[in-house]
C-alpha cells in the first residue's frame, strides 16, 4: 500500500518550491496565435488528404465530431489553468488530480506525440517546398520512405525534412521565446490569407458530384477520420505549454476558445472545398491526391488538378513559410513539458536549464528525435501514430477535472467517452507503437523519476522532521 501511495502522490496546486522564472509576456492575441500556429498548417495544409482518404467527403463530419469533443476537453484545460496557474499542459493537471505515475505516462506520451507530429509536418513542408520550386530535383531516395498501395515499404531518406528540423532547432536554441512568438504570429496572418485565397479560388471549381458518395466507407470511416483529425485540433494543448508565460488568466481563456473556434470553422470550410475539387476515389480506387506522399500537400495539388496552376504555386510558396511556424510551435511545446518534469525531479536538472526562456537541452533532444522520424518514416504512418498519446492525455485531463470537481461530471464523462471512441478507431499500428514507447518511458521513471521525485523527497524530509520531534 505504501508503494501505491507513493506512485499516486499528487502535486499541490501551488508553486511552492518551484523556480518560477518564466517571463509573463504573452497576451491573448499571441496565445491565440501560438494555438492556431500549431494547428493551421499541420491540419489544413497537410491533413485533409489523409482524412478524405478515410472518410471521403464526410470528412467535414469528422472535423465537426472531433471539434465538439475537443471543445469539451478545452473546457477542462481552461478550468485547470485557473486551478493551478503554474501548471504546463496535461502533465501538470494530471499530476495534480490523479497522481505521479499517470502524469509520467501522460507526459511521455505527449512528448512522443509532439515529436511524431513535428515529423509529419516536416515531411509535409518538404513536399510543399518541392511543389513550389520546380528547380529542386531530388533522386527518389532523398525524398524519403514510401509505402505502396500493396503495403510494400521503399526505404529512403527525406533530406529536406531533416534540414528544416535542424534549422528550427537552432532558431529555438538561440532565438528566445519572445522573438519566436512574434515570428509565429506573423506567419499565422500569412496562413489566414492563404486559406482565404484557396477558398476563393477553389469554390469556383467545386463540383457537387464529387461529394457523392458522401460517406463511402460508412460511419466507421467518419470515425477513423475523426480520430486522425485530433492532431489538427491540439494546438490548444501546445498553447497550454505556454500557460505559465501568459500575462493573465483572462488571456489564457480567450486564447483557448478563440483557437478552437477559428480552427473548427476553417477546417470544415477547407475540407468541403477540397473534397469538392476532386473525387476521393476513381473507379473504386483511392484518388492519388488523397493518399500517399501527395496527401502531404493536398491543397496545392488539388488546385493544380483543377487548372489553378498559379494559385496553387502561391499556396505552395505560402505554405513553405506557413508550415514552418507549425514546426516552430510543436518543437517549442514538448521540451516545456520536460522542463516541468525536471522541476518536479522526475528528469535530470539539465532539462530545466533555459536560454532566453527556451529549455535548450530538451529542444536539442527533441530536434534529434524529430529529424530521425521525419528523415526515415513515411508520411501516412507518422500521421496515424501521432494521435494516441494525445487522446490518452485528454482522457486523464477530463477524469482529473471530474475528480477535482472543476467541471460537471456529465461534461467530463462525455469527454472521456468521446476520446476513448476516437482512440479505438486509430490504426492498430498506433497501439503497437505505443506499447513499445510507453514501457520505455516507465523504465526511465522506475530508475530515475521515482527515486528523485521532488514530492518524495519532501515527504521523506517531513517524515524525518516528525520523527525527530517525537524523539525530543
Amino acid at each position: 500500500m505504501a508503494l501505491v501511495t507513493e506512485l499516486f502522490r499528487r502535486v499541490p496546486n501551488v508553486s511552492e518550491g518551484i523556480d518560477m522564472d518564466s517571463p509573463k509576456h504573452l497576451g491573448w492575441l499571441m496565445l491565440t496565435g501560438l494555438g492556431i500556429g500549431a494547428t493551421i498548417g499541420a491540419g489544413i495544409f497537410a491533413m485533409p488528404g489523409i482524412i478524405a482518404g478515410k472518410a471521403g467527403p464526410a470528412g467535414v463530419l469528422s472535423f465537426l465530431i472531433t471539434g465538439l469533443i475537443i471543445l469539451i476537453v478545452a473546457i477542462c484545460y481552461e478550468k485547470f489553468s485557473r486551478h493551478m496557474p503554474h501548471g504546463v499542459s496535461a502533465y501538470s493537471y494530471v499530476y495534480n488530480s490523479i497522481g505521479e505515475l499517470v502524469a509520467w505516462v501522460v507526459a511521455f506520451g505527449l512528448f512522443m506525440e509532439y515529436s511524431f507530429g513535428a515529423a509529419a509536418v516536416a515531411i509535409a513542408w518538404s513536399v510543399y517546398l518541392q511543389t513550389a520550386f520546380d528547380a529542386i530535383k531530388l533522386d527518389t531516395f532523398w525524398k524519403g520512405s514510401t509505402v505502396s498501395e500493396t503495403g510494400q515499404l521503399t526505404f529512403g531518406v527525406n533530406i529536406i525534412a531533416i534540414m528544416v528540423v535542424a534549422v528550427i532547432t537552432l532558431i529555438l536554441m538561440f532565438g528566445g521565446v519572445s522573438k519566436s512568438a512574434k515570428l509565429n504570429f506573423a506567419l499565422v496572418i500569412l496562413k489566414m490569407v492563404l486559406l482565404a485565397v484557396f477558398l476563393c479560388a477553389g469554390i469556383a471549381h467545386v463540383n457537387p458530384a464529387n461529394w457523392q458518395p458522401f460517406m463511402p466507407h460508412g460511419f466507421e470511416g467518419v470515425l477513423q477520420g475523426a480520430a486522425i483529425a485530433v492532431f489538427p485540433y491540439v494546438g490548444f494543448d501546445a498553447l497550454y505549454t505556454f500557460a505559465r508565460e501568459s500575462k493573465s488568466q483572462k488571456d489564457t481563456t480567450r486564447g483557448t476558445f478563440l483557437c478552437v473556434g477559428i480552427v473548427a470553422v476553417l477546417y470544415v470550410a477547407v475540407m468541403a472545398v477540397a473534397t469538392g475539387l476532386a473525387p476521393c476515389s476513381i473507379d473504386g480506387k483511392p484518388n492519388d491526391l488523397f493518399v500517399g506522399s501527395e496527401a502531404a500537400a493536398p491543397l496545392a495539388k488539388l488546385l493544380t488538378a483543377a487548372g489553378e496552376v498559379w494559385t496553387a504555386k502561391l499556396i505552395a510558396y505560402g505554405a513553405v513559410l506557413g508550415i514552418f511556424n507549425v514546426l516552430l510551435v510543436l518543437c517549442m511545446g514538448g521540451p516545456r513539458i520536460f522542463r516541468n518534469m525536471s522541476e518536479d525531479g522526475l528528469l535530470p536538472g539539465i532539462f530545466k536549464k533555459s536560454h532566453l526562456g527556451n529549455p535548450t537541452f530538451g529542444i536539442l533532444l527533441n530536434g534529434i528525435l524529430v529529424a530521425a522520424f521525419a528523415g526515415f518514416m513515411p508520411f501516412g504512418e507518422i500521421a496515424d501514430m501521432m494521435v494516441l498519446g494525445t487522446l490518452i492525455a485528454f482522457v486523464f485531463v477530463c477524469a482529473g477535472a471530474w475528480r477535482n470537481k472543476l467541471v460537471n461530471p456529465v461534461l467530463a464523462l462525455a469527454g472521456i467517452i468521446g476520446c476513448t471512441v476516437l482512440a479505438a478507431n486509430l490504426n492498430p499500428i498506433v497501439l503497437k507503437t505505443y506499447a513499445i514507447t510507453c514501457p520505455v518511458g516507465l523504465l526511465i521513471y522506475t530508475f530515475y523519476g521515482f527515486k528523485n521525485s521532488r514530492l518524495r523527497k519532501l515527504a521523506a524530509t517531513s517524515q524525518s522532521e516528525s520523527v525527530a520531534e517525537v524523539r525530543h
